[in-house]
């Protein structure tokens, strides 16, 4: 029996810079996204439990990747440059596009997202050197196909 859920293989994330794709950035290992709410609870006398409300934060995501030369350093120095104001006009923009068997394309837009610490992990001997990237943004758009 075939199944319909999307795999992580009909994924594709892409990561844009003012508009141009940083085509360095291809051999993504996993990738999350994270719609941020914060619960309100407010008890009033004379009522036997809280109301309850909530407030949305944003968008959190991170993901991990693998390079196979040096050209992913400009992306982390125009992250760089963002942050420090040296180039406060750069948009960097990331899309999620998820290609479900039935022909379906929804798409995760972030735009104007901020980058959290860019760490290099390089755990053994054997294994490869990843670059995980992790960040916030205001909002998040889901386009559906």
């Amino acid at each position: 029996m075939a199944t319909d859920r999307v795999r992580g293989q009909e994924v594709s994330v892409l990561v844009t810079r003012a508009g141009n794709l940083e085509t360095q950035l291809t051999d993504i290992s996993n990738f999350n996204l994270e719609l941020e709410f914060s619960i309100k609870s407010q008890g009033y006398l004379g009522q036997k439990t809280d109301k309850k409300d909530y407030i949305f934060n944003g968008v959190k995501f991170d993901f991990e990747i693998n390079t196979h030369d040096q050209s992913w350093i400009p992306f982390v120095i125009a992250v760089a440059d963002k942050a420090k104001r040296n180039n406060t006009t750069v948009i960097f923009t990331i899309t999620a596009v998820l290609q479900y068997p039935n022909g379906e394309t929804p798409d995760a837009i972030l735009t104007d997202v901020s980058f959290g610490a860019l760490p290099i992990n390089v755990t053994a001997r054997g294994d490869y050197v990843k670059h995980k990237i992790q960040g916030e943004c205001e909002d998040l758009q889901l386009v559906t196909s």
